[in-house]
Parts: structure tokens; sequence; C-alpha cells
């Protein structure tokens, strides 16, 4: 297929570059901030839907538990 580099471009040669953290730094700092926004997330997500729960569970004994 002619102008198939064009679409997927050169390969890059990264053999020379140094990071300055390991892997397990990057999990380790991902973690860390699950940590502190997790407990965050967890609080919006139940703003969002206990309100919902809330109308499910009224209606179904609105109804006298009939569908």
């Amino acid at each position: 297929m002619p102008g198939l580099g064009l679409y997927l471009g050169a390969a890059v040669d990264f053999s020379g570059i140094t990071l300055p953290f390991s892997v397990s730094d990057l999990v380790g700092s991902g973690n860390a901030l699950l940590g502190l926004v997790g407990s965050f997330v967890l609080l919006g997500l139940a703003f969002a839907f206990v309100p919902k729960i809330i109308k499910i569970i009224r209606n179904a004994f609105g109804q006298g538990g009939r569908a």
C-alpha cells in the first residue's frame, strides 16, 4: 500500500531516553492520589444516585408492589 507511512508515521526510537521515575513510583503516586480524591468522588456519586434510588423505592411502595 503506497502512502501507508503517512498514516502510521515512522517508528520512534526511545532507547536513549531515561525517566526520573519508575513504574512503581507511578503506581504509588496514582494510588495516593486516588486515596486523597476517592472519598470526594464517592460523595459526588452519592449525591447523584441517592435521589434516584429513593424515587425508585417510593414508586415501588406507592404502587402497592405492582409493576
